[in-house]
């Protein structure tokens, strides 16, 4: 394929061979670009480029004539450096459209694959994890219950601090003797309310509501605790 030469470098490039400050350089090739219009009728071409800060800023493209003009007020050895990066960009050769074209086909090609492979990766991982969530499923549409005791006994700690702790952490707040959940996890199958029969002193059967934990409800305040317990530990 047909290849073609770079033949003009910016005002960044130059500043940046040069070690020079981009800023610094602008102004200075301000003040020469006067009697270079005089000389030759025309100005320094002016471009801009994408900043650090994605902002746009002015720059200057430049043939090799007018970097050697502009390297006239530099030190021997930036001139020096100007010179030899000119020689490399005309020894240096780049593709034409073509050529970047084949390039850009190579490289979506390429990425194509990876996604294939990676789609088939998450096939696979979707078949071997199939088992663990159907089990996780059964286990969440479970009928067993917790009294909150059980739970506590699982995290170290005794009912009555697991009840405070929820109370402090906004969960569940309690209502004539009976723990009630929040409205934001209301209604999402963490409790039950059972009946509690009893006698009293006289003898008497009384009945009371209490609050069970689900198996969804148990896993959630475990889960709870330990996003609780990365937070704490921050």
């Amino acid at each position: 394929m047909e290849l073609i030469k770079r033949n003009t470098m910016s005002s960044l490039e130059l500043a940046q061979v040069t070690g020079k400050n981009h800023k610094e350089l602008l102004r200075s090739m301000r003040g020469m670009e006067t009697a270079w219009e005089k000389t030759t009728g025309r100005k320094f071409a002016l471009t801009s480029y994408t900043d650090k800060s994605n902002r746009q800023s002015v720059m200057y493209s430049l043939n090799k004539t007018e970097c050697l003009y502009v390297a006239t007020k530099f030190n021997d050895e930036a001139r020096a450096k100007v010179i030899l990066r000119w020689e490399a960009l005309e020894n240096q050769t780049q593709p034409n459209e073509d050529t970047i074209l084949l390039e850009a086909m190579q490289i979506l090609n390429t990425r194509i694959a990876q996604k294939e492979q990676q789609l088939l990766l998450q096939e696979q991982s979707i078949k071997e994890a199939a088992p663990k969530v159907e089990y996780c499923n059964k286990v969440l549409q479970s009928e067993s219950t917790y009294v909150t005791n059980q739970i506590a006994k699982e995290l170290g700690m005794s009912a009555r601090s697991l009840n405070k702790r929820l109370r402090e952490f906004g969960v569940q707040y309690n209502q004539s003797g009976t723990w009630v959940l929040y409205k934001r996890y209301d209604g999402q199958g963490y409790t039950k309310t059972k009946t509690h029969h009893y006698y009293n002193s006289l003898n008497e059967q009384c009945t009371s509501m209490q609050t069970v934990w689900t198996e969804k409800g148990r896993m959630f305040i475990h889960d709870f605790f330990k996003h609780k317990d990365r937070i704490d530990s921050i």
